[in-house]
């Protein structure tokens, strides 16, 4: 005797049908047919009794019918307390990082200073079975599981000693023709600048490409290029002392940062306790840069 055999029962005595139960519970009727059948044969005795127009529960099917709804029931509970538990226990927080990846470490141990016991379960890349998603985006998201986390200016970083280097801001189109250090072109913030370029009517020509944000200004901080730098999210680094950031005035160059929930019913204890914990820091962030 098992738990679906049960409920295929249950499902026969309450619809007074072997096919509205196996179309109910999604089963072809041959095989709810022979989980009645292997239960008959359990207990030696009929459980329904055959007549002209289909079959009637008997008595041997009522006595097992109200310890079946029994078993069934306390199963549920006991089902429903352990998910509690675990909830209760479970002390994981599982997390797609795909932009503000330097600031990630310190959000982190910021959490944990509140919550010694929390385990990060961290992707550097799109994770689409991960509860928590932090990305970028160039439009401000629609979908109600988003929540944007920052709107950030995004610069232009120039040596401070090339032609620009006086300037507080330029014009997109101004750099066309210089060579550009980039983000490799999976990472968001690559496709929402292309996008930028595209607007002022060029394609960027990258002449250094890398996955390393700090390797991206130290190579313009050498004279060697200009670069997109996200002024809320980008790390400060004092040796890119020949590094100056200019506003683009054209076209205005944004990028938001946003935290997505997969589904918000789902989410776990400490994965709760995070997402807040993320509003409530890009919120500090932001007022204070």
């Amino acid at each position: 005797m098992t738990f679906h055999q049960l409920r295929i029962f249950l499902e026969t005595v309450e619809t007074g049908s072997v096919t509205r139960a196996s179309e109910k519970l999604g089963l072809p009727q041959p095989a709810a047919t022979r989980a009645i059948r292997a239960l008959e044969k359990e207990f030696g005795l009929s459980l329904f009794d055959r007549t002209g127009t289909g079959i009637m529960v008997n008595a041997n099917g009522r006595i097992l019918y109200d310890y079946a709804r029994q078993v069934l029931r306390l199963t549920g509970q006991l089902e429903s307390s352990m998910a509690a538990r675990k909830e209760e226990t479970d002390t994981t927080v599982s997390i797609g990082v795909e932009a503000a990846s330097h600031l990630f470490p310190q959000i982190c141990a910021n959490f944990q200073a509140l919550h010694e016991d929390a385990i990060f379960h961290a992707l550097h890349r799109e994770t689409p079975d991960y509860p928590l998603r932090l990305f970028s985006s160039r439009e401000r998201p629609d979908d109600l599981r988003v929540t944007v986390l920052a709107d950030e200016e995004i610069r232009l970083a120039v040596p401070k000693d090339g032609p620009f280097g006086e300037r507080d801001w330029i014009d997109l189109k101004e750099v066309s023709r210089m060579g550009f250090v980039s983000l490799s072109k999976t990472r968001g913030l690559r496709q929402i600048t292309d996008y930028y370029c595209q607007e002022a009517g060029f394609s960027p020509r990258i002449i250094f490409e890398t996955d390393n944000t700090t390797t991206l200004t130290r190579y313009v901080n050498a004279g060697r290029g200009v670069a997109f730098i996200p002024v809320l999210t980008w790390p400060k680094n004092e040796s890119d002392g020949q590094v100056h950031l200019l506003t683009i005035r054209e076209p205005a160059c944004r990028r938001f940062i946003n935290l997505s929930v997969r589904d918000p019913g789902g989410l776990g204890r400490y994965e709760r306790l995070f997402a807040d914990f993320l509003k409530d820091y890009f919120q500090s962030l932001e007022s204070r840069g």
